[in-house]
C-alpha cells in the first residue's frame, strides 16, 4: 500500500532508533511503505508537506528532547505559523519511570502537533523499559487506523 508515512526518531542512545527501524520493517510486512529517518536529516518546516508521521522518542536529561530531536521540537514549540493540518500523526515515547520527566519529550511532541493542526491517529504511548507488549498493541491499534485512513484518501 503506497502512502506517505515517514518514521522520524529522536533517539540519544540508539533505543528509539532501533524501535523505529523495527516498525518500519513490521509495516513494511503489512504492505505500508514507509522510509525511517533520523529527525536531524530532515528540516522541520518540511512537517507541513509530510501526510502520515509517526515520531518515536526517547528523553534526554530533565525532560528534554533528544540532541537529534531538539530542532523539530523547538520549531513547534516556538513557532507561530505552521499549518499542519495535512498532518496525521502519532507518537510513541521510550523513558524509565524512575526518573521525573518519564516521556516528556513524547508528551511535548504530541501536544505541539496537535496545537499547529495535526490530527492524532491514536493516543500516544509512553512506554517504559520494558515495552515490548505495551507496545504490540499499540502498533496493531495504529497500523488499524493508519490503513482506515489510507483508505479513506484513497476513495
Amino acid at each position: 500500500m503506497s502512502n506517505d508515512l515517514k518514521i522520524a526518531f529522536g533517539s540519544q542512545t540508539g533505543n528509539a532508533k532501533n524501535l523505529a527501524y523495527l516498525i518500519g520493517e513490521q509495516l513494511e510486512s503489512r504492505g505500508l511503505l514507509n522510509e525511517v529517518l533520523d529527525m536531524s536529516s530532515m528540516g522541520p518546516e518540511e512537517l507541513e508537506h509530510v501526510r502520515y508521521l509517526l515520531i518515536v522518542t526517547s528523553t534526554y536529561g530533565d525532560g528534554e528532547a533528544p540532541e537529534n530531536a531538539s530542532e523539530w521540537l523547538s520549531y513547534l514549540k516556538f513557532s507561530d505559523q505552521i499549518d499542519l493540518s495535512r498532518v496525521h500523526f502519532a507518537v510513541l515515547g521510550l523513558g524509565d519511570t524512575y526518573y521525573p520527566h518519564f516521556c516528556a519529550a513524547a508528551r511535548d511532541f504530541d501536544q505541539y502537533l496537535e496545537k499547529h493542526g495535526a490530527h492524532r491517529l491514536v493516543p500516544r504511548i509512553d512506554c517504559d523499559l520494558y515495552y515490548e507488549e505495551q507496545y504490540g498493541e499499540w502498533l496493531e491499534e495504529f497500523t488499524h487506523a493508519l490503513i482506515s485512513k489510507i483508505k479513506e484518501f484513497d476513495e
